[in-house]
């Protein structure tokens, strides 16, 4: 009787939820499995007792196994920046290994580097470049080879810290410090010509001993603060400048001081330096010193404009790129602008700039460059931080935080009667039609980007479990509107075609892998349609702007794996190449279900959903386990579960 239940059950459970996958493949690891990661780029890693070990996500086959890192807690390894090789912090000491191969492309005790602050792959020398203090105390840059390891060369100076390194070409590597800039030659580190940062630094060098005391301990301030340093190309001459933020008051205002506790909060400056790229020569015999945090810099033809971000009292100019003269302004001061600028969008003969002020209200503000005045008789506020903009015929079409809305450039007009409360992942885009989710009155809109006519598609739709609509997708069959356990599929007539909720797990152990998985796929599927580096890293701004930090991080990822590894003929950098490709096709396919956690007779169960019907294509069961071990790769509908004694087991939605 208790079969025949048994029996009853798994059938009702088929019918309504679909049929359990079948493993795909399983393997047993001997050291067992401590824990699991499918890094961006799609390297499946699994930690054991005894070190790392990388595993053929489709076939199960082991690809390599690293035992010297020894036993890794999963928080002692991450991701070294948008490249695709794993930095491991093991007490003192600091490996990094490549994933396609299990390799340690540096090691910092081998490479007598006891203090590591910075790293930066750079594909185009084949290296990873290194900065920190050796045993001694003495700042050091170093070159570790990604073909073996090898550390290729070192610099010992006392640069006080690195701040950035720009590969010029094949043969010349730009590198920017706290205290100088460097140009080397990548391959042996030749140093082709070394210059001071700044004048200060100039004066203490001359110092003799007290110089060199007062420079160590400015070095050993700069280790621990946080500092901020910006570098900018000019776009078509071999001019760079580099601006440092710093809290204070500028120099020309009668002296550096510090404020600590006003109603204002502690005012910044910041200085730019300018500098020859092919002698390193200064080309200002000063650095310009203004009022502000570090805010935006365009290049126009006439002169570097810069728009600080200093609260109430910004004031934008354009500098000579000789003589450093502000042209802007009554006697070349330059144009006050409501709020600090932290954004800005080239537009026809002008700039919007997007400014907040010190109550956190943000506006906008056209610039006209020919005439180098504000066009608009007072500034536009708006709802939120600006994420997205587009330039239409009838004006600028933007997305902030909290709105959507479309600026006329010309009059500083809102065109929009009321901003949509919307999300910027509440928006979706077809030819001039824009798709938008009022989260007011829960209205799903259309907007037609050529007249702007405005029409209600559907209106009314309610999740249940407390949610809100997060996601807007646009599909054939209509308009996909999403949480994590909500779905309404809206046809473009208007016609809800399915409305469904998957209630969740409660525990946060059982979630937070799924959710991880589901930001990263959310990311690639939201990038697919462009192809350029620029188009992702502004998808991966506009991602960290919304504090979806994954798919920020996955997104930028991709953007400098297609603009700095298409040229690159390293092994490694065709190996990150491939994989950067290979993800970038699947999310064709990834674009047709989603994955939700549902439980099932106390067991919780990953149910995979077809986007177009609503229907469950299949479960996987994770087990009663509050905590289960498992990670999914959300591009390719990987699952891998680990339910103890070494076992892994391979899924495939």
């Amino acid at each position: 009787m208790k079969k025949l239940v048994q029996l009853l059950f798994f059938l009702c459970f088929s019918t309504l939820y679909g049929q359990q996958v079948k493993p795909l493949w399983s393997k047993t690891l001997p050291e067992g499995v401590n824990w699991q990661m499918v890094t961006s780029l799609g390297n499946y890693v699994v930690g054991t007792s005894q070190g790392l070990a990388g595993i053929d996500p489709d076939k199960g086959e082991i690809l390599w196994k690293n035992n010297k890192v020894g036993a890794l807690a999963p928080d002692m390894i991450k991701q070294l920046g948008s490249s695709a090789l794993l930095a491991i912090s093991n007490g003192t000491n600091i490996t990094i290994l490549d994933p396609f191969s299990g390799a340690i492309k540096f090691d910092a005790r081998e490479a007598g580097i006891s203090e590591i602050r910075d790293q930066k792959v750079l594909y185009k020398a084949n290296g990873i470049l290194v900065s920190g203090r050796n045993a001694q105390g003495k700042d050091m840059l170093l070159m570790s080879s990604l073909t073996d390891g090898k550390v290729k060369w070192k610099i010992e100076d006392d640069f006080g810290r690195f701040v950035t390194a720009s590969e010029i070409g094949q043969d010349e590597l730009l590198i920017v410090t706290i205290f100088y800039n460097y140009k080397v030659n990548p391959v042996d580190g030749s140093v082709i010509w070394k210059n001071d940062v700044s004048q200060a630094n100039k004066q203490m060098e001359n110092m003799g001993a007290l110089g060199g005391l007062l420079k160590q301990a400015a070095s050993n301030v700069a280790q621990t603060v946080d500092f901020k340093v910006r570098f900018y190309q000019h776009p078509t001459q071999p001019v760079f400048y580099i601006a440092s933020e710093q809290e204070g008051k500028p120099a020309s205002t009668g002296g550096f001081t510090t404020t600590t506790s006003t109603n204002a909060g502690p005012s910044y400056h910041t200085t730019y330096s300018a500098f020859d790229m092919t002698n390193g020569n200064r080309i200002w015999a000063k650095p310009l010193d203004l009022s502000g945090k570090i805010g935006g810099v365009y290049f126009d033809e006439s002169g570097i404009v810069i728009m600080p971000d200093d609260g109430s009292n910004t004031k934008v100019n354009s500098y000579d790129y000789k003589s450093q003269e502000g042209k802007w302004g009554k006697k070349g001061r330059g144009i006050n602008i409501k709020g600090g600028v932290y954004s800005y969008e080239k537009v026809k003969d002008g700039l919007v700039l997007v400014s907040q002020n010190s109550s956190g209200k943000n506006f906008l503000s056209y610039l006209d460059l020919n005439t180098a005045s504000l066009t608009f008789d007072k500034p536009v506020q708006i709802d939120g931080r600006l994420v997205a903009s587009e330039t239409t015929p009838k004006g600028l079409f933007y997305i902030t935080t909290e709105e959507m809305n479309v600026l006329d450039i010309v009059t500083g007009n809102l065109l929009l009667d009321q901003g949509i409360p919307t999300l910027p992942t509440l928006t979706a885009q077809k030819g001039n039609a824009v798709y938008v989710f009022n989260l007011k009155d829960n209205t799903l809109l259309e907007l037609d980007k050529t007249n702007l006519s405005l029409k209600v598609v559907t209106a009314g739709i309610k999740f249940e479990g407390k949610e809100s609509p997060q996601n807007i997708e646009l599909r054939n069959n209509g308009i996909l509107v999403s949480s994590s356990q909500n779905l309404a599929l809206v046809g473009y007539d208007g016609k809800i075609a399915y409305q469904k909720y998957f209630e969740a797990p409660r525990e946060p152990g059982v979630i937070r892998a799924l959710q991880y998985a589901q930001a990263v796929r959310a990311a690639y599927i939201g990038a697919v349609a462009y192809t350029a580096s620029a188009a992702f890293q502004s998808a991966g701004q506009q991602a960290k702007a919304n504090e979806e930090e994954a798919s920020g991080v996955i997104l930028e990822g991709i953007g400098s794996a297609y603009g700095e590894l298409g040229n690159a003929a390293s092994d490694f950098a065709k190996k990150s190449w491939q994989a950067a490709n290979t993800r970038f096709k699947a999310t064709q396919n990834a674009d047709n279900f989603t994955v939700v956690l549902i439980k099932q007779d106390k067991n919780n169960v990953l149910m995979k959903v077809n986007k177009t019907t609503g229907e469950s294509e299949g479960t996987i069961d994770l087990g009663k386990d509050s905590t289960p071990n498992y990670t999914m790769d959300g591009v390719t509908g990987m699952v891998f579960y680990s339910s103890g004694n070494g076992a892994v087991v391979g899924y495939k939605f």
